[in-house]
């Protein structure tokens, strides 16, 4: 808290990154534009619990034109980041952070979520059409998160079209919630230049989405099942690959299940294949 408040009384022209610990408020970060018109990086970990106090929910918003190429939030709860402020922002990662930002990402080239257990939906199909230059995507250990695009905003019956048109890589692991990257039935999507697939513990996903995106580049999926010849798959287009990989986890959490099982009885029950131990089973 000490340093946050000696921040605004001292110029730093030529600081090129900031990291602070225990942040308990945002009002000081309105000075940064003047104490710090040249920073490129900054990195916020907020103290455990904190949350903007509602009375002064307009002063602790960050209502700051910063020219950050890169964001890093660790345990924030702010929803709302207030910009018009990362106009250029390149690099956003968010860890133990219980909401996504309500930001434009015209500059996003990279997106990283990490440990954010509050999260069920990721991003609002409006927010996602703003990514056109993002180039990487990886969420990860975020168990509660059910889809990656929601499809608020959205109107009934009308056919949208999302492009990626530069993201080359998505990396989904630990999902343990996940039924697809969007379940909205209207939805198509479009990864002209996508390349490396990595979908690793996301034991409900079944389909990557109802409408079968357009992936030209893509040739197999990075799933981790089985030995190591099956780690890659590919089964003609995506839907069929996602489905093939869960399909396998079922296989082998069966297998596991029954290997377990079949260890247990001979253990305990050693004479359990004996006929006269059928009809008085040792449990």
């Amino acid at each position: 808290m000490e340093a946050q408040n000696l921040l605004p009384k001292y110029p730093m022209h030529y600081l090129k990154e900031l990291s602070l610990i225990s942040v308990e408020g945002v009002d000081f970060l309105n000075q940064f534009p003047y104490r710090m018109p040249n920073l490129e990086k900054l990195k916020l970990s907020f103290s455990e619990g904190f949350e903007p106090r509602p009375n002064l929910a307009q002063q602790e918003r960050l209502v700051i034109a910063l020219e950050l190429k890169e964001l890093i939030l660790l345990n924030a709860t702010i929803k709302d980041l207030g910009f018009p402020i990362l106009r250029r922002l390149e690099l956003l990662s968010l860890e133990q952070c219980d909401e996504f930002p309500s930001l434009s990402f015209t500059y996003l080239t990279c997106l990283k979520l990490k440990n954010c257990e509050g999260l069920r939906n990721l991003m609002a199909s409006s927010t996602v059409k703003s990514m056109v230059q993002l180039k990487t995507m990886k969420v990860i250990n975020c168990g509660e998160v059910e889809e990656i695009v929601s499809n608020e905003g959205s109107e009934e019956g009308i056919v949208m079209k999302i492009e990626f048109s530069k993201l080359i890589t998505i990396e989904l692991v630990g999902l343990r919630s996940m039924t697809s990257f969007c379940s909205y039935k209207e939805c198509e999507f479009e990864f002209p230049s996508l390349e490396i697939l990595i979908i690793r513990e996301c034991l409900k996903m079944e389909k990557f989405s109802v409408r079968e995106p357009i992936a030209p580049k893509l040739k197999d999926v990075f799933g981790v099942e089985g030995d190591e010849k099956a780690k890659w798959h590919w089964e003609g287009n995506l839907n069929a690959t996602i489905h093939k990989i869960f399909n396998d986890k079922v296989i082998i959490n069966l297998f596991i299940f029954n290997t377990i099982s079949s260890d247990f009885i001979n253990i305990f029950c050693p004479n359990h294949n004996r006929k006269s131990e059928i009809a008085n089973p040792c449990f």
